[in-house]
This record gives structure tokens, C-alpha cells and sequence, in this order.
């Protein structure tokens, strides 16, 4: 996978106005201001103010409208152009793919970086990134022209599996660089102790970061199925295990589930978006999927 094929041209026919659909709040480009499918996310809301007459109709709240039956508009604090943050995971399990010759977890998650980060930059917004697996690399602060674009597709072009994962330190340490509020967007297995990642969770929240935490995984980890015996190849330690493929399959689904809980529950009490993403899941239905859940939430 090269720079070129990140966003082929059939993604973009199908991409280039998702924001405007998913959203529905786009309205274009000002000095200082823009609204754009992020909005709300890097500002905080401050209250209602009646709508004025010869103001856009697009400005009116119809959610409230429908419930009250009052024209109002949203009031927001500080609202300037998001600054948003991309956190890749390239630890060696992100290469996995249960299908010859498919997919990787790291591939889609760089994939659908691709997509976000060009999204962003066409809304005039700030995007930078960050490859991790026992430490941070291929830092790009954030920036909002078309020549940053082109820096993030050739760095995440660039991105390769590495080592052991430190997911939580990862963002623990990302977070400890955030001078100011903005969106973080982290794209992962979250194959790490759960505790750890909570943790760095809750230092991102603590530095004003609205988060979308993207669990890429394989199918044939949301589903795994066994019989027989296997010699199983950590793809971090490089150890072997041989296992019942039964007994191994149930544990594997067990443990699978208990550390998704603890997360859901963490990201529920912090109020952080968080998506499990299967990587047989096309590409663009994932992409509107994360943008739709973004709109409700407002």
C-alpha cells in the first residue's frame, strides 16, 4: 500500500460530500470562524440565544425547534478551527490479517486515517499525527494546508510494524504534549492492559481532548472459532504457544470481552466516542458510520 492508493479516486467520489451528509452542518469557510462535521468538539456550548430575523434558517437548532416550538441557535465558546490530532498504533500485532492476503488492522487504520485527515484538511482545519509502539514516531504537529496533507499521507505510506505495543503510555504521552484543546482521534487494537489505557484516557480528557477511540480489529478476533490443536505465533514477543483450539478460542473470546467492558465503561464515565471497526468492513460505510454518531451526539 503506497501514498497513492491511501485514498484512491473511487473513495473520494465517494467521501467528497460525506462530511456535508453525516454532519449536516457545514457551512463553509470564514475568517476565525468555521463550522465544520467536528464542530462542537473543540469548543464548548454556552446556551441558547432566540434566532433573529434575516439570519440563515441553516443557523436554527430544529431538534430544540421540534421540542419547543422556539427558533433558537447554538452560542458556543472559543469557536475557532479544530485542532485534530491522529494517533496510529503500529505495534506488530496490528499486522495481523486472518485472511491470506488481506487486510491488516494497520493498513485499514491507516486507511481511514487517510480519509479523516483529508476530510479535515479540506474543511480548513488543523490535523497532525503520531505512530506509536513502545514509543512515539512520526510526529507531525498540526497544521491545515494542503502540503501538511501530502506530509501525512507519505508518513502514515511510511508507517511499518514495530515492536511491542505501549498503548497506554502511547497516549498518556501524547496527551502530557497537548497545549490546547482539540480532538484526538486513536486508531488501535487496544491490545495492552486495559488499566494502562484508561489512564492515558483520562490525562487526554484532563487536557481538554474530545476523543474518538477507533478499536480496529479482524474479524477473526470478534469471532474466533477452534477445534483441533495450534501452535500459536505471538506476533510482539515472537514466542510460541501450542494450545487446544477450543479451550484456546473460548479463553481468547472470554478475555476479549472482559477487557472491551472495562473499556466501554471507561469511555462511558469520561464521555470519549468510542467505535469497534471490523477490517472486512467497507472502508466508506465505516468512514459515514464514525461521522453519523459524531452528528447525534450533538
Amino acid at each position: 500500500m503506497t501514498a497513492a492508493t491511501l485514498i484512491r479516486p473511487e473513495h473520494l467520489a465517494g467521501i467528497r460530500t460525506l462530511s456535508l451528509r453525516a454532519r449536516l452542518i457545514v457551512e463553509g469557510i470564514m475568517a476565525g470562524l468555521h463550522r465544520s462535521p467536528f464542530h462542537g468538539f473543540s469548543v464548548e456550548f454556552l446556551e441558547y440565544r432566540p434566532y433573529r430575523t434575516g439570519e440563515s434558517t441553516r443557523a436554527i437548532d430544529w431538534r430544540k425547534f421540534a421540542r419547543t416550538d422556539k427558533a433558537v441557535v447554538k452560542l458556543f465558546q472559543d469557536e475557532t478551527n479544530l485542532r485534530a490530532h491522529l494517533l496510529i498504533d503500529k505495534s506488530a500485532s496490528m499486522l495481523f490479517s486472518s485472511v491470506k492476503g488481506g487486510m491488516s488492522k494497520l493498513d485499514y487504520a491507516k486507511t481511514l486515517a487517510a480519509a479523516l485527515a483529508w476530510i479535515l484538511i479540506r474543511q480548513r482545519d488543523a490535523v497532525g499525527l503520531a505512530a506509536f509502539d513502545e514509543t512515539l514516531s512520526s510526529m507531525l504537529p498540526p497544521r491545515s494546508t494542503n502540503v501538511q496533507l501530502q506530509a501525512i499521507l507519505a508518513a502514515l505510506d511510511g508507517i511499518a510494524g514495530g515492536a511491542q505495543t505501549r498503548c497506554g503510555a502511547a497516549i498518556d504521552a501524547v496527551a502530557a504534549r497537548m497545549a490546547k484543546r482539540g480532538l484526538c482521534i486513536i486508531f488501535s487494537d487496544l491490545f495492552d492492559d486495559p488499566a494502562s489505557i484508561v489512564y492515558g484516557l483520562r490525562h487526554l480528557r484532563f487536557k481538554e481532548q474530545d476523543v474518538m477511540l477507533l478499536q480496529i480489529l479482524d474479524p477473526g478476533e470478534l469471532s474466533l472459532r477452534a477445534s483441533g490443536r495450534f501452535r500459536l505465533h505471538d506476533l510482539e514477543t515472537h514466542g510460541h504457544l501450542s494450545l487446544d483450539g477450543e479451550v484456546a478460542a473460548r479463553f481468547f473470546r472470554e478475555g476479549l470481552e472482559n477487557h472491551r467492558r472495562i473499556i466501554e465503561q471507561a469511555v462511558g464515565e469520561l464521555g470519549i466516542d468510542y467505535a469497534v471497526i471490523a477490517t472486512d468492513d467497507p472502508f466508506q460505510k465505516a468512514l459515514f458510520r464514525i461521522l453519523e454518531k459524531r452528528r447525534r451526539l450533538l
